[in-house]
C-alpha cells in the first residue's frame, strides 16, 4: 500500500467495538508513514538472518512447494479406465463381478498400492478401490 492510502485507512479504522482506534493526535500523513516503513525496509536489509528467520524461509519455501504440488494435481470424476466408469461401478456393486484378474489391471493402472506378488483375493483390490 501507499502512504496516502495508509493514512486514510488510518483515520476510518475501527475496533471490532465499533470505536476508532486511533485518536486524531495519533494521525500519521501519508509522508510520515512512507518514511517509517522505508526506514524499516533498510534496517531489514541490512541485518543478517538469524536461524529462526533461515528456519521460516525454509518452512515457507517447503511450503509453498506441497501448495503448489497439491494445486498440481487435478481428480478427476468420474474416475474412468478405458470404457470403465469406476466411481459408477463401485456405487452400484458391479465392481465386485469384475475379474480378480481385471481388478488386478486396474489398480495397477490406477497405481494404487497393491501388493507386489498378485493376491487370489478380489477383497484386497476391491478395498483399495
Amino acid at each position: 500500500m501507499d502512504g496516502d492510502t495508509v493514512a486514510r485507512e488510518m483515520r476510518r479504522a475501527l475496533g471490532p467495538d465499533g470505536v476508532r482506534l486511533f485518536r486524531v493526535s495519533e494521525f500519521l500523513t501519508p509522508q510520515q508513514i512512507s518514511s517509517y516503513f522505508s526506514r524499516r525496509a533498510a534496517k531489514n536489509r541490512h541485518q543478517l538472518p538469524n536461524d529462526a528467520d533461515i528456519k521460516a524461509s525454509e518452512e515457507e519455501d517447503n511450503f509453498t512447494r506441497a501448495r503448489e504440488t497439491v494445486m498440481a494435481i487435478s481428480l478427476q470424476h468420474p474416475i474412468t479406465l478405458d470404457q470403465f466408469d469406476i466411481c459408477a461401478m463401485a456405487k452400484d456393486g458391479s465392481l465386485e463381478r469384475v475379474r480378480l484378474s481385471m481388478l488386478q489391471n486396474i489398480c495397477q493402472k490406477l497405481e494404487l498400492e497393491v501388493p507386489p506378488k498378485p493376491i487370489c483375493r478380489k477383497k484386497i483390490y476391491l478395498k483399495k478401490l
